[in-house]
């Protein structure tokens, strides 16, 4: 017996000659050898080394795959965009949409806009052009970028994402160099950086830039008290008060709830705060909004003294109503005003006032079909109040602090529309997990973020936008651009990507993201990110050009947004005909031994 006591394959005996389709000497192992190479079968790539390897964006001219996300790198801007804002699912474009389908692959571009850079990344430079603000095309709005091409002794300049011809405004006016390029190309950002960040001028603003503000909405029910998580909130607000972001302008309230809701006022000049009690959870609304936002330096105090007693208020509380839904949307309408950021500490089912919510039935007896329609909200209405909530700049972040159900698919859209957080700790144990609530709290108020923040991505001609994935707020009468409440460096969308005509192989493709909003400082910035890929008619260049990382993030989005009422059946045969479908046309266009354009290192290396 062969080791292991295995028989071999198909059957044979130790010692046997290999008969006709068994083994190397059959005809067709033969062809299958003609057809694929040991040595070009594609493999998981493992970087052993511990140096840091330093990534530059383009080498001679030309777009470089970006390096896995696994492997510790830096970035130098050489006038494209760091993988870690832009990375596209394949870097070398087919040149068709027939082309594209053939290969099996989708292509799609992964944008993180302020993803957290190296501290040895080259940085982000912020232009300040004064009064004149972005320089675009008159067209299609894109932004100025490296690869936009100069006519005409400089008075001019041509769009490389449509093509027009666009007068050069007198204040930005520089003579060409021999080269064709302008004299200051490597003195100006916009000229020479792949990523930028411009200051915007009053066009960009509907409204005057919102300050930080911050409400703090925590469950001090029965389950919230004896369970220690009302305590425990209590607590980890007060230690992350001076993490908050925006300065001396930051405004901070404070709201609890339990069969009813109760605000408070900690303004200045307040002897003690005082307690404003909503009782009727059925018709919510925001008493005195103007007074129940206050400057943290000026109330710093006051509301740390509220915090440390709001347990021992609340100690003798009963019964298990929960007012949550009411209490989420009545502090909606107190930021209606203004916008700003809602973190609210749940504990229990929402299950008294409007928007009250049941148990699931979640029996094992059950269909698979039906159990996947937990999956989806149970009250539409929530979706409605969302849509609200991002219309007027309000995000909502959630943590759950449950020990039980608390419906986790219907409260997440509230997170999902708005561009905030979830947070879920089940069961939530003071002694296991404060700590973590407090790491994620100051985290979430600290982080680099940005606020009412709207982005765009833009392509060459070509080249079209069909959809995006993700948590965002998509208007109705906006079918191109993405609305975010509050955006910061972990939040990243998928950007799926149509080719709508044939490309020229002989020339790149152009991809942008513009992403306009407020830094927590009050400054209306737009950070622009500029990639420029190949182009092929070679099926092996394209495969050779694929992203593993960029890949991944599309498929498992799309397998996401699948399962809720799905099945997780149908979740599978997604990715497999997908992956089929990948390496059948890895293996027809591409694996043969003797082809020119066989590779070692495909999207999945």
């Amino acid at each position: 017996m062969p080791l292991g006591g295995m028989q071999p394959p198909g059957g044979m005996q130790p010692g046997m000659p290999p008969g006709p389709g068994m083994g190397m000497g059959g005809a067709p192992a033969r062809q299958q050898m003609a057809r694929i190479d040991p040595a070009q079968i594609p493999r998981p790539v493992v970087n052993q080394s511990q140096e840091v390897q330093v990534f530059e964006t383009r080498v001679n001219g030309c777009h470089i795959n970006p390096p896995s996300s696994s492997t510790r790198f830096v970035v130098r801007d050489r006038g494209s965009a760091s993988p870690r804002l832009l990375r596209a699912s394949l870097n070398t474009v087919p040149a068709t949409n027939d082309m594209l389908g053939n290969s099996g692959m989708q292509l799609a571009l992964a944008v993180q806009p302020l993803a957290l850079p190296d501290p040895d990344d080259d940085p982000v430079l912020v232009v300040d052009l004064a009064e004149l603000g972005p320089v675009r095309c008159g067209r299609c709005k894109a932004y100025m970028n490296p690869y936009m091409r100069w006519a005409d002794g400089g008075k001019t300049f041509v769009c490389n994402f449509c093509n027009a011809s666009n007068p050069c405004p007198d204040s930005y006016f520089n003579y060409l160099g021999p080269d064709g390029r302008r004299r200051d190309t490597y003195e100006r950002a916009e000229l020479s950086c792949g990523t930028y960040e411009v200051v915007a001028t009053k066009e960009y603003f509907a409204r005057p830039a919102m300050p930080v503000i911050h409400v703090f909405l925590i469950d001090v029910g029965h389950a919230a008290v004896a369970s220690g998580a009302a305590a425990a909130t209590c607590q980890c607000i007060e230690q992350v008060l001076d993490s908050l972001q925006g300065g001396d302008n930051t405004l901070v309230g404070l709201v609890t709830f339990d069969s009813s809701v109760h605000f408070y006022n900690v303004s200045k000049g307040q002897a003690q705060p005082q307690m404003l009690v909503m009782p009727d959870t059925q018709d919510v609304y925001a008493p005195m909004p103007s007074q129940l936002l206050a400057k943290l330096t000026e109330c710093r105090e006051q509301l740390a003294e509220l915090l440390a007693s709001i347990p021992t208020m609340f100690a003798a509380t009963a019964g298990p109503e929960c007012c949550a839904a009411a209490a989420i949307e009545a502090c909606v309408e107190l930021l209606k005003p203004t916008g700003g950021k809602l973190h609210a500490f749940v504990s229990s089912l929402p299950n008294s006032g409007m928007k009250a919510l049941k148990m699931r039935d979640s029996s094992s007896s059950m269909a698979e079909k039906e159990k996947q329609m937990g999956l989806l909200p149970q009250d539409l209405t929530y979706l409605t109040l969302a849509a609200q909530a991002a219309e007027y700049q309000i995000c909502i972040d959630l943590f759950l602090l449950a020990q039980s159900y608390v419906d986790v698919a219907t409260l997440a859209t509230l997170s999902h529309t708005t561009g905030g957080s979830m947070y879920h700790y089940l069961p939530f144990n003071p002694m296991m997990d404060q700590d973590q609530l407090l790491n994620d709290l100051k985290w979430n108020v600290s982080r680099p973020q940005g606020l009412e923040a709207i982005l765009r991505v833009r392509c060459s001609g070509g080249l079209d936008v069909e959809h995006y994935l993700g948590s965002f707020y998509k208007p109705p009468n906006s079918p191109t651009d993405v609305y975010l409440p509050a955006i910061d460096c972990d939040k990243a969308f998928i950007a799926k990507l149509n080719i709508t005509e044939k490309l020229n192989p002989s020339n790149e493709v152009y991809l942008q993201s513009a992403l306009l909003y407020t830094s927590p400082d009050g400054g209306r910035r737009v950070r622009i990110s500029t990639l420029a890929l190949l182009v092929s008619d070679q099926m092996g260049a394209v495969f050779k050009g694929a992203d593993l990382d960029s890949q991944l993030a599309n498929l498992t989005r799309q397998v996401a947004c699948t399962l809720p009422g799905g099945t997780s059946a149908g979740a599978k045969e997604l990715i497999l005909a997908r992956i089929t479908a990948t390496l059948a046309a890895y293996r027809k266009h591409c694996a043969t031994s003797s082809s020119t354009v066989s590779i070692g290192r495909p999207w999945f290396s």
